[in-house]
């Protein structure tokens, strides 16, 4: 289910699609230097390709517009932003993230939002960047962990703090030790944020089965601090 209000929306999309649809996609909806061709391995380009389409679905369907009528630009971070005209509501706002096959987007009009999702493997200096990156708090709650929890922990660590430096537009390069969150699997919230007030934010842990940790991060006053926010799959074909 989405969230209680209809302002935020969250859309997951399988970037696994075949080659015939992406082309024809591609062609109908994308612009040219969105379908440029890289360096990329052809997976990972059409991985890309596929999420951009879905990207201009989502943003579209919030807008009641085409997909195809968007323009977008991208901010000095690489972040993509509408270049036209939004309608008479408050403003749109949303972000993107992938890995592998998965593809989240988050959708608002509450205010500024970001999302991030990763693959819950093996990351063999775990402990190393728990301890020089993260806050003394969360490193002692993660390394007091063992096995595939000490990994969910560490993931939903990072996850809400990229969620949260994304809806700021500031990315990694902010001290991720002064973004504190809380790590466990339920009940996310942010505990302190350098120059930022946590009351201001929501956080919500996206369920999304053993083997991916997601999280939204939403700038909107007066809304629950942290909750679970569940996907919906989004319709490829523009409808719905």
């Amino acid at each position: 289910m989405q969230s209680a209000n209809s302002d935020l929306q969250l859309w997951e999309v399988d970037l696994d699609q075949s080659p015939e649809w992406i082309e024809e996609r591609s062609s109908s909806v994308l612009s040219a230097d969105e379908r440029s061709r890289s360096a990329e391995a052809d997976h990972v380009r059409r991985r890309r390709l596929v999420a951009r389409i879905a990207l201009r679905i989502a943003v579209a369907q919030a807008l009641d517009r085409a997909p195809g009528e968007l323009t977008f630009r991208r901010d000095s971070s690489g972040r993509p932003w509408l270049d036209s005209p939004d309608d008479a509501r408050a403003p749109l706002h949303f972000n993107l993230a992938r890995t592998g096959d998965c593809c989240l987007i988050a959708v608002s009009r509450a205010g500024s939002v970001g999302v991030d999702v990763e693959h819950v493997v093996a990351v063999p200096e775990v402990e190393a960047i728990v301890r020089t990156r993260f806050a003394h708090r969360e490193a002692g709650e993660i390394l007091t962990r063992e096995g595939v929890d000490r990994l969910r922990a560490f993931f939903n660590c990072w996850t809400r703090k990229e969620a949260y430096l994304k809806a700021r537009g500031v990315g990694l390069m902010a001290p991720l030790d002064r973004v504190v969150v809380t790590v466990g699997d339920e009940q996310p919230s942010f505990v302190s944020l350098y120059d930022d007030d946590p009351s201001a934010w929501s956080l919500f842990c996206v369920p999304l089965g053993p083997e991916r940790v997601g999280a939204v991060a939403l700038r909107s006053v007066g809304r629950p601090g942290g909750a679970m926010l569940r996907p919906e799959t989004l319709p490829l074909d523009g409808s719905g």
